[in-house]
């Protein structure tokens, strides 16, 4: 469970709903596929190990001439925030956790998508966040019902989507000016250098 969270440039967060999970299809993350042009961006993101948790904070700013969007608020349980994360291992081991889209599996009805909350940043501004996960980490990853991590975790990474914001889905209306876009939508993924634990 996540214990804080900050975000500057006007964000406020919200509490949304769980997506509808089935069976795990994989021990791993399949590889990602970048879509459309890569957002003219920097992403600043650190992990750091504390006693009982992963402190992760970042800065994403909109280094170009066009509006982008950031997917920030990701969905979670019943008694869970917005700003929970997705975390999931790649097949070299490497857990990620992470703002982002995914794929769905196959065999998995199309109809429920689900959503996730996305803000769109303006040229020349940014979003930060700053925010705490509980150790030890607990797989979560939409339309699975069961994530598999290493044991141990020896190595994190956390990764945000974005999309230049012409390339998005139309978003449904969230609150404090953000959008809901599909969750399998598209995205380029920025993330941090890997962390040891």
């Amino acid at each position: 469970m996540i214990k804080r969270l900050l975000v500057v440039c006007g964000a406020a967060l919200t509490l949304v709903t769980l997506v509808g999970c089935a069976d795990a299809y994989e021990d791993f993350e399949p590889e990602w596929t970048p879509t459309g042009a890569r957002p003219m961006a920097s992403f600043d993101a650190k992990v750091a190990r504390r006693a009982e948790d992963l402190d992760i904070r970042y800065t994403f700013r909109n280094q170009g001439t066009e509006s982008i969007v950031a997917y920030v608020g990701v969905e979670g349980g019943a008694a869970s925030h917005a700003w929970d994360v997705y975390v999931s291992a790649r097949k070299d081991d490497t857990v990620e956790v992470a703002k982002r889209t995914f794929v769905i599996p196959p065999g998995v009805d199309a109809d429920a998508i689900g959503t996730i909350e996305g803000m769109v940043i303006p040229p020349g501004e940014e979003v930060t966040e700053k925010f705490s996960i509980d150790l030890p980490l607990e797989g979560n990853r939409p339309y699975v019902g069961r994530v598999k991590l290493p044991e141990p975790v020896r190595e994190v990474v956390f990764c945000l989507g974005a999309v230049r914001q012409r390339e998005a889905a139309t978003p449904k209306r969230a609150e404090n000016g953000r959008g809901k876009y599909p969750l399998n939508g598209p995205q380029h993924l920025f993330c941090s250098p890997p962390t040891k634990l």
